[in-house]
């Protein structure tokens, strides 16, 4: 017949209050811990309190002290224990808010596109700050570390956490669907974002970039694919939980045999993914509706002229300030963010009276525009002005969250 093994946690002892100074023991973390050498003893028992004490303790001058004397040791004991277990908890305490501004400082900094090296004069302005407004409290401002190789290892241990908490939340999705676009930033780098968006079963959405894919070569439907694939992978997320693509629409996105749609069906063909090809960029989004160029060279020309030469644009600063004007200045347009010129039509606009004057008063320069008096051109300008106010608007609605 096998017996079982006695389990000492379920015989719920309790720690005695005569133990404390019969073998100078106190009771903490739920354990009984020596009060002379610290050390812990695995359970609350007479027999093992007292064989530590006679076993280390015997020799020492606790062992010949009666019982009065025990009593009042075993309560100083007590009490210095209890300050270094005070003073520890406190310090502990300090460096956990030290360590909880640095992060915050650092998340700070990465969210507003900051250098990593500004934490040190954020620093430098909180220990100044601190000097005057609370200086009992100049050593905890002076605690946090925010040098550039702290910030930059917190921006990566915030940024692993991000993405260990999306990754569970995908892990969590019922369903989900993905948006995706090809674009080229500036140095000619064609990058493909992945967005996500996912429900769980308590129809919780979560919507997220976490996929920021470089496209080194070419930009086929293939590569796509291989990069989307690569996306997915990463993040955990499997395809059999994907309802829904969204694409931008071009060609090697749509294409039926080489296009990234055609390439997903011929690999997935038991997934039924609804496709739809219908983001709208921003330059398509004007362009292929309305042709304003005729504009557009005359006004970007207008501003290169005034802007680009120091002498003229200070004249016209001062002209501005003089004739008591709206604005002080002219807005740059650049083609990189197509839909700026809305913005610079509207600052012409408003200044076109003020600019007329300037540019026969003040330049030579009137005769290269002397379309400004064209009645059907200024009538173009207007319209497009108008029109391309109600296509920023268009623009910034599409881009907030309740409207995805």
């Amino acid at each position: 017949m096998a017996y079982k093994k006695r389990k000492v946690d379920s015989e719920c002892r309790v720690f005695k209050e005569e133990w404390a100074w019969k073998y100078f023991f106190t009771e903490y973390n739920c354990k009984p811990v020596c009060l002379i050498c610290n050390e812990a003893v695995a359970v609350f028992k007479d027999f093992n309190l007292a064989r530590h004490f006679n076993t280390k303790h015997s020799k020492t001058k606790y062992a010949l002290m009666d019982d009065a004397e025990k009593k009042i040791n075993a309560e100083n004991l007590k009490k210095t224990i209890s300050t270094q277990r005070n003073v520890f908890i406190k310090q502990n305490t300090a460096q956990k808010a030290s360590t909880l501004a640095g992060y915050v400082v650092a998340y700070k900094i990465a969210k507003n596109n900051k250098p990593y090296s500004e934490g040190e004069f954020v620093k430098d302005c909180m220990v100044s700050m601190s000097k005057i407004l609370c200086p009992e409290k100049i050593k905890e401002f002076e605690s946090v570390s925010l040098s550039r190789k702290t910030v930059t290892t917190r921006i990566d241990a915030i940024a692993l956490n991000l993405s260990t908490q999306f990754r569970q939340r995908i892990a969590n999705f019922k369903y989900f669907s993905v948006t995706m676009d090809e674009s080229t930033d500036r140095s000619d780098t064609a990058q493909l974002l992945i967005f996500i968006r996912g429900v769980d079963v308590e129809f919780n959405i979560t919507e997220e970039l976490p996929c920021l894919q470089s496209l080194k070569g070419k930009t086929t439907g293939q590569i796509i694919y291989n990069e989307f694939s690569e996306g997915l992978q990463n993040l955990n997320a499997p395809i059999s939980k994907l309802c829904n693509i969204t694409t931008d629409g071009a060609p090697n996105m749509v294409g039926k045999n080489v296009g990234f749609s055609g390439i997903f069906r011929n690999q997935n063909p038991n997934h039924d993914v609804v496709f739809l090809h219908c983001i709208i960029h921003q330059d398509v989004l004007c362009k292929a509706a309305i042709d304003i160029t005729h504009v557009l060279n005359v006004v970007s020309k207008l501003i290169n002229t005034i802007r680009s030469r120091g002498l003229v644009h200070r004249q016209f600063q001062e002209f501005l300030i003089e004739v008591d004007a709206d604005y002080s200045d002219l807005l740059y347009h650049t083609k990189v963010r197509w839909l700026s010129c809305g913005y610079a039509f509207e600052r012409v606009w408003n200044l076109k009276e003020e600019i007329q004057n300037f540019l026969k008063n003040k330049t030579d320069k009137w005769s290269d525009f002397q379309i400004f008096e064209d009645k059907d051109w200024r009538t173009d300008f207007a319209f497009f002005t108008d029109l391309l106010e109600h296509y920023n608007k268009l623009n910034k609605n599409c881009k907030e969250r309740t409207n995805l």
